[in-house]
């Protein structure tokens, strides 16, 4: 039988935006400079810094481009945000 995908993950979420949000600062950028790096609105990073708005991989690529890092140095801190925020095994089960 097979398992059912999580469609929304609240501490996934708020992982994201910390992470992106620690992104930035670490690079020196504004919500304003980080969105002209990326072409995207500064509406949009604000969004996705409180966690009203996910990112799709194309704007994770564009992100990561605008923050001068590889995409999975990114996602690598979106792990580390996520692990103090999930204890334990919980996160191992929200994860697939």
């Amino acid at each position: 039988m097979a398992i059912r995908m999580k469609r929304q993950n609240g501490h996934l979420v708020t992982a994201f935006a910390a992470a992106l949000s620690t992104q930035r600062e670490r690079a020196g950028l504004t919500q304003e400079e980080l969105a002209e790096r990326a072409d995207v609105s500064a509406r949009f990073i604000s969004f996705l810094e409180t966690g009203r708005r996910q990112p799709s991989l194309s704007a994770l690529h564009a992100l990561s481009k605008g923050l001068g890092v590889r995409m999975r140095d990114l996602i690598d801190e979106v792990e580390r945000h996520y692990d103090i925020s999930v204890p334990g095994d919980q996160a191992d089960t929200c994860a697939k």
